[in-house]
């Protein structure tokens, strides 16, 4: 009778009587066999992208698939898969190949049921010997198969994979080296940082603090600013430029005062000035007093009749000077009449006053600055007994800025005072000169 062989590792199993004379040698072709799927290493080509089917032969101990360990090499040009047999078996594979393809270890007849074995990995694999004939992992160097442990950090790759890092805790933001942080991941109150590297801030953001002028750039007169990027030096003024679109600063030459204009008014009424008036200078006289009538002698029957007052000038309420009283006229039983005073100045701005002289016997009282500029005040009448001469009127002389005058203001101008009328055979007295405003404009 004839041998048989057996199913998982082709073991020569010889029949009663059989192999006369060569049993020891038969036994030891067995035990071959028996130790080379023990401890056997057979290093196998794989290159290309055929699929390999490892040799088996009975009772060989050369077989390929006899052996233990197989390691599998050449340079992948596609996806293989390398075939054993479909029995119960239990070999470790070295996947040495390259070439970034994948490489299948699957029983003869069942492609569907294998296992993929990375690149680089040393894997023990089994073959359960079912219906099926699954190929399945014991133990292995292939990350995809570890149930526990912890890998080292040598190996991972430089680059990770792309993968969802949704369960991930205690990461480190200082390894972030892209992308966007959102906005929930920062705290409510910032911490205390450095921010001199910040860039694009939005000024709509700042709260509190003062911004440094430097900070600061020119501001557009479209903006309500100047345009001006400098204050100018000692002597300058502030113009319009010649585009008509900002301001400049230009010697005194160039913007200052360009024209002068004087008015004199003689009676009451309102003052505007010019857009370009820059200010203004005035000489404001009040009106004299009358000067008193005279009288032929005492006794008489009809006295000198004493002079009006004159009336009071005034710049608004800015300034008022008043008028000279009137001279008395020549009274019963005396020798003469009395003198006028002169006017008083007074005013809420700086001015320099001048009052009006007083009148004596004819003579008049002079005006507070001149009796020929106005506000004189008026001869004493004629006769053996003299009028009084009445008082000449205050004056004064003031300067006053656009404010005080804009955009108007009323001008009232003194009337000289009547003269008093003549007693018994005498003649009146002189009336007194009307008052005037002189008003300079200086123009840029």
């Amino acid at each position: 009778m004839s041998s048989t062989y057996s199913d998982r590792l082709k073991l020569e199993l010889m029949a009663t009587g059989a192999n006369a004379n060569t049993w020891g040698t038969n036994t030891n072709n067995n035990l071959e066999v028996v130790d080379a799927f023990s401890a056997g290493y057979l290093a196998k080509s794989v290159a290309g992208s055929s699929n390999i089917t490892l040799t088996t032969a009975n009772a060989s101990d050369t077989a390929e698939s006899s052996n233990k360990t197989i390691e599998l090499t050449g340079a992948l040009t596609g996806d293989i898969v390398v075939f054993i047999p479909a029995v119960e078996s239990e070999y470790n594979f070295f996947n040495n190949t390259s070439g970034s393809q994948t490489l299948t270890i699957a029983a003869t007849g069942h492609t569907a049921n294998g296992i993929a074995i990375a690149q680089g990995a040393k894997t023990t694999v089994f073959c359960d010997g079912s219906s099926n004939f699954n190929v399945e992992i014991i133990s292995s160097t292939d990350a995809g198969a570890l149930g526990s442990g912890t890998l080292p950090d040598a190996r991972f790759p430089a680059t990770l994979p792309a993968v969802s890092g949704a369960n991930l805790t205690n990461l480190d933001a200082a390894d972030l080296a892209s992308g966007t942080i959102p906005d929930a991941r920062f705290p409510a109150t910032l911490p205390a940082l450095n921010g001199s590297a910040l860039t694009n801030l939005d000024a709509d953001d700042i709260a509190t603090g003062t911004v440094p002028i430097a900070r600061i750039p020119t501001i557009t007169t479209a903006k309500g600013g100047t345009g001006l990027t400098s204050i100018g030096t000692a002597g300058q003024v502030l113009t319009v430029n010649s585009g008509a679109d900002g301001l400049e600063f230009a010697t005194a030459a160039a913007g200052g005062v360009g024209s002068v204009t004087t008015t004199t008014f003689n009676s009451s009424q309102t003052f505007t000035a010019d857009s370009d008036t820059q200010f203004a200078s005035m000489i404001l006289v009040g009106g004299g007093g009358g000067g008193g009538g005279g009288a032929i002698g005492p006794g008489g029957n009809a006295p000198g009749g004493s002079g009006g007052s004159g009336g009071s000038s005034s710049f608004g309420s800015l300034v008022t000077v008043n008028g000279g009283s009137g001279g008395q006229g020549t009274p019963r039983n005396t020798t003469g009449g009395g003198a006028g005073s002169g006017g008083t100045a007074s005013g809420n701005v700086p001015f320099v006053p001048s009052s009006g002289n007083s009148g004596s016997g004819r003579s008049a009282g002079a005006g507070g600055f001149s009796s020929a500029f106005g506000g004189a005040g008026g001869g004493g009448g004629s006769g053996p007994r003299n009028g009084g001469g009445g008082g000449g009127a205050a004056a004064a002389f003031v300067v006053v800025g656009g404010p005080d005058y804009s955009p108007s203001i009323a001008l009232t101008v003194g009337s000289g005072g009547n003269a008093g009328g003549g007693g018994q055979s005498g003649n009146s007295g002189g009336g007194g000169g009307a008052g005037k405003i002189q008003l300079t404009e200086f123009k840029g």
